[in-house]
């Protein structure tokens, strides 16, 4: 046996399986090393990718994102967190059904909850944002995932409180409670879903004063309207049958669970609606420092609650029963922007002397055209009584001094020839920038002509800019929204949308408006105890007729409220709608 041992042939074989041993060893492990640093390279280029797809997803560039998801698929078609990816795209573009499919394949290939797609996380951030579709399949995904989470759970319910899906959340926060029974919040929570259950709606739109204008019904999900046709343009309609348009249908993201609340006041749009009764027109009324729209009512009415009864009624209607006057409507404006070249007058030191006295025969000659005036006024002295007697003849003369160039401007630093960005439609009040010849700027001096147009909305802000000193504030229709936690996820405040006139100007068109009402055209909206600043307008209808306006705000001293009054195909402003003013003041301001 040692002799074996010894023997140099067998050392020689036994040394050389020990080496073949070592190499194989060797290979062995740098082979799973390799396989290893292959994997891990080929999992952290997905990884990149998946990352860089997040970034720009939340940075909402969609196409850049789903290049990257692309780019993760190529190097595993079968990579869980890479459909995850996909389907997180997909929620962000509020692609909810696209978004569905690829999660349920990133389950069935067993991803893990967490990795770079925080779906809790997202989930909270749509309800902050009001967005409780999208946020119930982020938590319907997670709550897959991850088995009895309380916020997973908890987000869940708050997602479908929002949607209206008011037993299903009840339902969900009571799963919460049994995972953590003493959760106050989510008590609160439940209690407010069970008071909703038992008043069968959900309150969406409310007025200022948090009077509500729309709710939905919990059960069918049919829209209620406790204001009904005092706010029919205003709330409007969501429906496939009868209409789309309003804040129901601009808003509709937000509606049910939400809160929205509109810069309206209930009690004045009620005034508006009653004065003006059955006639077709428009009264809109502003805030003059904040250019807050305190009531919008457009006439002819209709019934929202009631649509479905007279649809037929209402769509044939040649008077465009749905049609929002208030904001929508173009009007020729007539005799109420000659506040506009009053103030471009007196504010551009125009010579009066060279203007005034001026005589109106109630017609005078310009270019071989007769240009009218409503009366024969005789002797006007000055600008005081041009805008009293609102007088054409003499308009037509400032105009003519003052020059196209100089009208015009001072019409768009009034709004004209501007667009209004709101929530619903607003039409652009047009100013024409040529004027051919002096008979067309004699027109437009007085208001007139095809090119000059206004909506009872820019008429308002005429006045409320005389008002606030000469400063133009952006119109606005809806103050804020909160979310289902109560948070406020929009809010607007008052905007600065022109700086029109000087503070010294403003004040010197004040008591021009104010002595036009106390001894001119006005008089019918005179109220004892309260002084009206305002204007008379009239102007031909698109229907057979005139039409009449009177644009005012009050109290004069200290403005509350600027208003726009148009009764379309009417007749003269004076006998028509300044009655209505004296009759809204009354009812609104008279203590």
């Amino acid at each position: 046996m040692a002799f074996l041992k010894r023997n140099p042939l067998f050392l020689n074989k036994a040394r050389r399986n020990s080496s073949i041993q070592t190499i194989i060893i060797i290979l062995i492990i740098a082979g799973l090393l390799f396989g290893a640093r292959l994997l891990f390279s080929k999992s952290h280029k997905i990884t990149g990718h998946l990352k860089t797809a997040k970034t720009y997803i939340i940075k909402g560039n969609y196409p850049a994102g789903l290049e990257a998801l692309n780019k993760a698929l190529a190097i595993d078609p079968e990579n869980a967190l890479t459909y995850d990816g996909i389907g997180f795209l997909y929620i962000h573009k509020g692609e909810i059904e696209t978004a569905r499919e690829f999660y349920a394949k990133a389950e069935e290939k067993k991803v893990i909850a967490g990795r770079i797609f925080n779906h809790k996380t997202t989930g909270f951030d749509f309800i902050s944002k009001g967005k409780y579709s999208l946020a119930s399949i982020e938590f319907e995904h997670y709550n897959r995932l991850v088995a009895r989470d309380l916020q997973g759970v908890f987000g869940l319910g708050l997602a479908y409180h929002g949607m209206g899906k008011i037993k299903e959340a009840i339902d969900i926060y009571e799963n919460a409670l049994n995972i953590n029974p003493k959760n106050s919040g989510i008590m609160s929570y439940l209690e407010k879903a069970k008071k909703q259950k038992d008043s069968g709606s959900i309150l969406c739109v409310l007025d200022r004063n948090s009077q509500p204008l729309l709710k939905k019904e919990i059960k069918q999900g049919k829209s209620l309207y406790p204001a009904d046709s005092a706010t029919d343009k205003i709330i409007g309609l969501n429906s496939a049958d009868f209409g789309k348009f309003g804040i129901e249908y601009a808003l509709r993201e937000y509606i049910p669970g939400n809160e929205i609340t509109l810069t309206l006041d209930y009690n004045l749009q009620k005034a508006a609606t009653s004065i003006l009764y059955d006639q077709m027109g428009s009264i809109v009324i502003l805030k003059p420092k904040t250019g807050e729209i305190l009531a919008a009512v457009s006439h002819p009415k209709f019934t929202p609650s009631g649509v479905d009864k007279k649809f037929g009624a209402y769509k044939y209607n040649p008077n465009k029963v749905f049609f929002n006057r208030a904001f929508d409507m173009l009007y020729e404006p007539g005799s109420i922007c000659k506040i506009i070249t009053a103030a471009a007058a007196i504010e551009s030191n125009a010579e009066m002397k060279d203007i005034f006295p001026v005589q109106c025969k109630g017609s005078v000659v310009i270019e071989k055209q007769t240009f009218w005036c409503w009366e024969k006024h005789g002797t006007v002295k000055d600008v005081q009584q041009a805008i009293n007697h609102s007088c054409n003849v003499a308009f037509a003369k400032i105009g003519n001094q003052l020059g196209n160039e100089r009208l015009v401007d001072y019409a768009c630093k009034f709004g004209f020839n501007s667009q209004i960005n709101m929530q619903l439609p607003v039409a652009v009040s047009t100013i024409g920038i040529e004027a051919e010849n002096k008979f067309a700027l004699s027109e437009k001096a007085n208001g007139l002509g095809e090119n000059y147009k206004i909506t009872p909305l820019q008429a308002a802000m005429l006045v409320a800019t005389i008002a606030n000193n000469g400063v133009c504030m952006k119109p606005y229709l809806v103050k804020e929204i909160k979310n289902i936690k109560g948070d406020i996820i929009y809010k607007e405040e008052p905007e600065i949308f022109k700086n029109t006139l000087k503070k010294e100007t403003a004040e010197a068109v004040k008591k021009l408006l104010v002595d036009a009402v106390y001894n001119g055209l006005g008089k019918k909206a005179k109220v004892e105890g309260i002084t009206v600043a305002g204007k008379t307008g009239t102007a031909r209808s698109t229907k057979k007729g005139l039409d009449g306006w009177f644009v005012f705000f009050a109290p004069a001293e200290n403005p509350e409220i600027a208003v726009a009054i148009i009764c379309e195909a009417g007749g003269k402003g004076m006998e028509v709608a300044a009655p209505k003013a004296r009759q809204l003041v009354q009812q609104i301001l008279k203590k």
